[in-house]
């Protein structure tokens, strides 16, 4: 039989004619002639993922769990809808390429869950809630080239990026340099402050330290990209700061929640306090989730995300693709509440700087209007709003 299908896998027809499965988003028929095609329900790169997950999930510790892991991986990091592509990405691990194309091969979310059960190990799967509500690779890229989306290569300020003064891998001036390669005009670093104890962050000393080499870097370079000195700080239980109201001055403080994430009550209250301490400029991914591992804080964010536009807080939305944060129906509810928004890539590394784009597929995806995120200001207005 004549056609195109992935090496290795041999084609076979099911369900009702004349429909012949293949792998691509398109089937043909051979007793049409051969070229006759169809479109053909196919299976996402989200749901193929998901699906990996769970039967990873379901076999014991072990080589099989992990490589389904990493395909399971691999598949949601591809910046290409697989259903369109010939080959499977070159990261999915040889054990695990059989059942993928298997399972890529399927017409449709029913039929993938079909095959899935029948796969499926002994041990339970529940995983699954910690992994929803997240853009895919190539769903973020579907977003950015979607009618009306703003391009990423117009946004001017790169916003909350870490340096080895805590947890990044990189210094400030070679973080620096790659905001400049990437076309930005201003940016603000944003190391930890020292209350996150997994993590060497800034204390006074610290802060003053880097304040000389942003001055620094600012005199030889200002007039290219021009830096401003954040510092994300640490939401304590009861809402205040593990920043002292006197350091928090000539500072851009992202306040920002990394412990009693699992906790199941409410956390409207403490989440409110941060906002009415003086000082801060943005509240850093909100929820706290992280993708597989926790769904994050549970608030009333209707009621926040009024009381951060009155306050004049911004929103981050934190395109780090493990955090997604928040996810596009929070962000609407930001949006409806008249809250202003800044585009994060929380990079730990100069290459994590790109991030910024899934934050903005993320704004995308809820409708926010250029007009309503700071990164696409000129630095001016910046310091216009941050000095009044």
């Amino acid at each position: 039989m004549a056609g195109r299908y992935h090496e290795g896998i041999t084609p076979f027809r099911c369900g009702l004619a004349p429909w012949t499965l293949d792998l691509g988003p398109w089937t043909r028929d051979p007793g049409l002639g051969p070229w006759s095609f169809y479109a053909a329900p196919v299976v996402t790169n989200t749901e193929l993922a998901e699906a990996l997950f769970s039967l990873a999930e379901s076999r014991a510790p072990g080589e099989e769990r992990l490589a389904l892991l990493r395909a399971a991986y691999a598949v949601f990091d591809h910046p290409h809808e697989l259903a369109a592509r010939r080959r499977l990405p070159e990261a999915v691990p040889l054990d695990a390429l059989p059942t993928v194309a298997m399972l890529r091969a399927c017409r449709g979310g029913d039929a993938l869950s079909a095959a899935v059960q029948r796969l499926l190990g002994p041990h339970a799967s529940r995983g699954g809630p910690t992994r929803g509500g997240y853009l895919s690779a190539a769903e973020t890229a579907t977003w950015l080239a979607s009618p009306g989306a703003a391009d990423p290569r117009h946004l001017r300020g790169a916003v909350h990026w870490h340096t080895r003064a805590s947890d990044g891998a990189a210094t400030l001036d070679a973080m620096a340099r790659a905001c400049l390669r990437r076309g930005a005009s201003w940016a603000v670093v944003a190391d930890h402050s020292r209350g996150l104890a997994c993590v060497n962050g800034l204390d006074a000393e610290g802060v003053a330290i880097q304040r000389r080499a942003v001055d620094a870097w600012n005199r030889r370079h200002g007039d290219e990209l021009h830096i401003l000195q954040g510092l994300e700080a640490e939401i304590l239980d009861d809402g205040r700061l593990d920043l002292p109201r006197g350091q928090r001055a000539g500072l851009l403080v992202l306040a920002a929640i990394h412990t009693e994430l699992t906790e199941r009550g409410d956390q409207t209250t403490r989440i409110l306090r941060t906002l009415d301490e003086p000082g801060v400029w943005a509240l850093a991914h909100p929820r706290g989730r992280l993708f597989a591992r926790r769904g994050g804080v549970r608030a009333n964010w209707e009621v926040v995300f009024r009381a951060a536009a009155a306050a004049g807080v911004l929103i981050e939305v934190n395109g780090f693709p493990r955090r997604q944060d928040p996810d596009p129906p929070v962000l609407r509810l930001a949006l409806d509440a008249g809250c202003r928004f800044v585009l994060a890539s929380d990079a730990h590394h100069p290459r994590h700087l790109e991030f910024d784009a899934t934050a903005l597929a993320l704004a995308a995806a809820a409708g926010v209007p250029a007009d309503r995120i700071l990164n696409f200001d000129p630095l001016d207005k910046l310091q216009s709003a941050v000095e009044g």
